[in-house]
């Protein structure tokens, strides 16, 4: 691999550079490993962190105004290829390191007076997707303050910055270094023969995530999906949906990014996209679902699949029907079948002896937020009216109300930001709060997440209730990522870092602009 750090602010380059090399691992006088090649590149010109100009026009002005920040984007982008081109491609060698990844210093993002759509990123990482370059974009650091002497004689001056200066710059070390390329810590087969998973099957099995993406026809009317497949070795692919083959996560990004960037020349009336590649309709989605279950599993596979926005979609055509056997009514009386009838070119119910089947242990269907009980109580908890207690550990859970089905929950471990609420002056249930995302209202991130985890259409030789537990504690057990080390994340870890793939890019058509 091969890291350039590209900044513009001394602060910048030495608080990444430090955060880099604890992420390696590194002691005070060790270098970095031998397939590791760090650049340091500083941006000479000013004016390539400038805001896109707005040239006096404002979003009350609509059509110019987007006519000024799409030209601004394209000389920005083309401002930073030629950037890229003089001072970063001529010290690549594809061969030695074919992945690439920039950190780049992008000023500050909150500034008054600048416009959301005057954002750099879109444009920047565009740029580097052109030029097949992986990158990370960070804000500048502020200066830091010198580090405090007990004593006339200590020497050590050296700048100090702040814990959460630190944390932030970890974070997008540790997402441009493990997450981007979809590194794992150890072998996934070691985690199923913890959920005891038979070893012969464990050290073959693969686990399939479908990822989804859907905007606004405000926010860049997108409904974009993806395939994310963890091999028991630790490789991870992606399924495009207009590919026939995997191609390596780290080849992924650069892939979607082309696509996204493309899509900026499509046809739009009042804002709505007209036969994009990434504007998928509901028969499209499924399709999709199918010819991956059908067609693209070459080992033992365990197949996750959220309820949201998998079972049906509003306005769409088809009826709004995408995966309709997803929803609760249907799921109970079509648990041994896959129901792909109303889906163009398999028009059919795929039983358990269909041999296209055999590698498919199980379907398991994921449910978060809204839709699961966001806090429990156990026997002892509800006879002694005792407050609610946070969980420090992941913990799971099953329910035998409905034995047809096996309902197992997973809960995440508390984050280590956050105090537990038996600790806490005034002990509370788990909050809902708002963000400005798809879902609308939802559990804050810093609070515990609980997740109901559904299998159906099992394989026979997993439908005794401890195999049906084996199957559910590998998406419970994969509630981790070596990226996110406060707590466990929301969703297991391929369909994580496929949802993270897609946000990556979003900021090519102008969207999602936060870093």
């Amino acid at each position: 691999m091969h890291i350039f750090l590209i900044y513009r602010e001394q602060n910048t380059c030495e608080v990444v550079y430090q955060q880099l090399r604890d992420v390696f691992l590194l002691n005070e006088n060790e270098d970095f490993p031998q397939d590791i090649t760090v650049s340091k590149i500083l941006i000479d010109d000013a004016t390539l962190l400038q805001p896109l100009n707005t040239g006096g026009f404002l979003p009350k002005d609509r059509s110019k105004f987007d006519q000024q920040i799409r030209k601004q984007h394209q000389a920005k982008r083309e401002a930073w290829r030629t950037f890229l081109q003089e001072s970063v491609i001529p010290l690549i060698n594809f061969e030695t390191n074919p992945h690439c990844l920039a950190i780049i210093e992008i000023g500050r993002i909150k500034i008054k007076g600048i416009l959301p759509q005057q954002n750099i990123k879109g444009a920047i990482r565009e740029a580097c997707v052109r030029e097949g370059i992986n990158s990370q974009m960070i804000q500048s650091i502020p200066t830091a303050k010198p580090k405090s002497s007990d004593t006339e004689d200590d020497e050590d001056k050296s700048p100090s910055y702040s814990k959460p200066t630190k944390g932030r710059v970890m974070s997008a070390v540790l997402d441009g270094t493990l997450r981007q390329i979809g590194a794992l810590y150890g072998l996934p087969s070691q985690v199923y023969e913890q959920a005891k998973i038979p070893k012969e099957i464990g050290q073959e099995l693969d686990v399939i995530a479908f990822c989804r993406r859907k905007t606004s026809q405000y926010q860049g009317d997108i409904h974009y999906a993806l395939a994310v497949r963890l091999r028991a070795t630790g490789a991870v692919d992606v399924l495009l949906p207009d590919a026939n083959d995997w191609i390596p996560y780290t080849q992924a990004g650069i892939a979607v990014g082309k696509i996204f960037a493309e899509a900026r020349r499509d046809r739009q009336e009042n804002k709505k996209r007209l036969q994009s590649k990434i504007k998928l309709n509901g028969t499209e989605l499924v399709q999709f679902v199918a010819r991956v279950v059908t067609k693209h599993l070459g080992k033992p596979t365990i197949v996750l699949i959220e309820a949201e926005g998998w079972r049906n979609g509003r306005g769409e055509d088809n009826d709004g029907k995408i995966w309709p056997q997803l929803q609760n009514e249907n799921l109970l009386a079509k648990r041994n079948v896959l129901d792909f009838c109303h889906v163009p070119g398999h028009t059919c119910e795929y039983t358990r002896n269909n041999k296209q089947l055999q590698n498919l242990l199980a379907v398991i269907r994921i449910r978060a937020g809204r839709e699961t009980p966001q806090y429990i109580t156990n026997r002892e908890a509800w006879n002694e009216d005792c407050a609610a207690r946070d969980f420090p550990h992941l913990s799971g859970f099953y329910d035998q109300s409905a034995p047809e089905l096996l309902h197992y929950f997973s809960v995440g471990r508390l984050p280590k930001t956050q105090k537990l609420q038996n600790e806490m002056p005034i002990p509370e249930l788990y909050k809902l709060g708002f963000q400005d995302d798809e879902y609308g209202a939802n559990i804050p991130f810093k609070h515990q997440q609980m997740l109901e985890i559904l299998p159906f259409f099992i394989h026979p030789n997993f439908q005794k209730e401890e195999s049906l537990k084996a199957l559910c504690r590998i998406p419970h057990y994969l509630r981790c990522s070596p990226a996110w080390f406060m707590g466990n994340i929301l969703v297991p870890y391929p369909m994580h870092i496929g949802k993270e793939l897609i946000e990556d890019y979003l900021c090519i058509l102008g969207v999602n602009l936060q870093i």
